[in-house]
């Protein structure tokens, strides 16, 4: 992606950041080397799986009819964008898929750019376009354009209007930061630690040293010792194959294995630090935790929920009231909501325990509660319960029944003679 300004800032960020893709350990870092990367690759799966997990729909509040202060809060099925957003954005992508790729596009580039065609005014469809077809053209305070060439085949330019800009941190303010730049030597050194054991396995002998002969070895005898070597004990099918030498021969080791390198300690590390540039946790990706217990565990992915996904989820919200919703409709109270009340996941048992614990509060009715549970309402469930201990008012009086109390002041029979 490549954003265009008549001013310095984008030349400021360059000088901050670094321009080059090449880095301390000798490799070049590329989106395609970068999706590469396993951690890279685990962390923007968890963004842009954790996004589109939840369903996003247009909601609208309004004055409540039973309530004079709360808001009445319900989805606008009416809406035009309500079907595009549940269901169908454009003719090739579901609303799972589409919200997918905008959270890869976001958690790799830092930018995401959606295409919205309008008929009479009503957006029509999102197309997502790749970042690397666009180039944002900005000058303060104009509203930036955009250039968009698909490939070489089709170019076209786009107003501000028409293009859904959805942009992670920003320096710029009209652009977003890309990961692959700011993490440009983190991913460089995960790429080499595991291209090195990649050539150990594959390629270094087990025993790597040299071998030690008494005497002068001639052109062919070296050529016929080489290739006995490569054909026996190179490559990672003849781990613990035995050595067997004559004519005094002796191996001298010199190569470290991977635990003298640490190697594993190493990669390790690498995948913290990516998960560290993408704010995601490492046991989100299958890491670290070490000695977590259940509840520990727990934590951890709610904290996943509130500091990961809740940023991104705010941030994209935010976006869709901005360049999806127009004045009049949010001065209508319609909303764009992601529901990441999916993601709280709980067991069976506490599931029941908290609907009933909401339903002897009053605080759901009981139809609202099976809901919940995917089933279907019954009749006489739509009216809240009250705790008895909550009934407003003293409480109720029992009428005294008149006459002599039966079997307390009845006469009692005489005793026989």
């Amino acid at each position: 992606m490549r954003g265009e300004t008549k001013g310095d800032s984008l030349d400021i960020l360059r000088d901050i950041l670094g321009s080059q893709s090449s880095t301390w350990s000798g490799k070049t870092v590329t989106l395609k080397t970068a999706v590469q990367v396993s951690a890279a690759f685990a962390c923007a799966r968890v963004i842009s799986e954790g996004l589109a997990t939840m369903p996003f729909r247009v909601m609208r509040q309004r004055p409540s009819k039973v309530s004079a202060v709360n808001m009445e809060i319900l989805p606008d099925l009416n809406h035009s964008l309500y079907d595009k957003l549940v269901a169908q954005p454009n003719d090739i992508q579901s609303a799972f898929e589409f919200m997918e790729t905008v959270g890869l596009h976001l958690a790799f580039c830092g930018n995401a750019f959606i295409w919205i065609p309008r008929v009479s005014g009503a957006i029509d469809q999102l197309y997502v376009l790749e970042p690397r077809w666009v180039t944002m053209s900005y000058v303060y305070p104009s509203p930036p354009t955009y250039q968009v060439r698909i490939d070489g085949r089709q170019s076209m330019e786009l107003a501000a209007e028409d293009v859904w800009h959805i942009r992670g941190p920003s320096w710029t303010s009209y652009l977003g930061l890309e990961f692959i730049t700011i993490a440009r030597e983190a991913l460089g050194l995960s790429m080499a630690l595991e291209e090195g054991q990649n050539r150990m396995q594959g390629q270094g002998v087990r025993t790597s040293g040299f071998i030690s002969i008494d005497g002068v070895l001639q052109d062919e005898q070296q050529r016929k010792l080489k290739k006995w070597l490569e054909d026996e004990h190179m490559g990672s099918q003849n781990i613990g194959r035995p050595m067997i030498l004559d004519r005094a021969a002796k191996w001298v080791s010199q190569s470290m294995s991977n635990v003298e390198a640490q190697a594993s300690e190493s990669r390790q590390i690498q995948i913290e630090e990516v998960c560290r540039f993408m704010r995601v946790m490492p046991i989100m990706v299958g890491a670290g935790a070490q000695g977590a217990t259940y509840a520990s565990a727990e934590q951890l992915f709610l904290a996943h929920l509130v500091h990961t996904l809740g940023p991104w989820v705010a941030r994209v919200e935010s976006s869709a009231n901005r360049w999806l919703l127009t004045p009049k409709d949010r001065g209508q109270g319609r909303y764009c909501k992601l529901n990441e009340k999916v993601l709280h996941r709980m067991t069976a048992n506490d599931q029941m325990e908290f609907l009933r614990n909401g339903a002897y509060a009053g605080i759901v009715t009981r139809n609202e509660a099976r809901a919940d549970l995917s089933m279907n309402p019954l009749p006489g469930l739509d009216e809240p319960l009250t705790p008895v201990n909550e009934v407003a008012g003293p409480p109720p009086t029992v009428a005294k029944p008149s006459g002599p109390a039966p079997f307390i002041d009845a006469p009692k029979p005489a005793a026989a003679a």
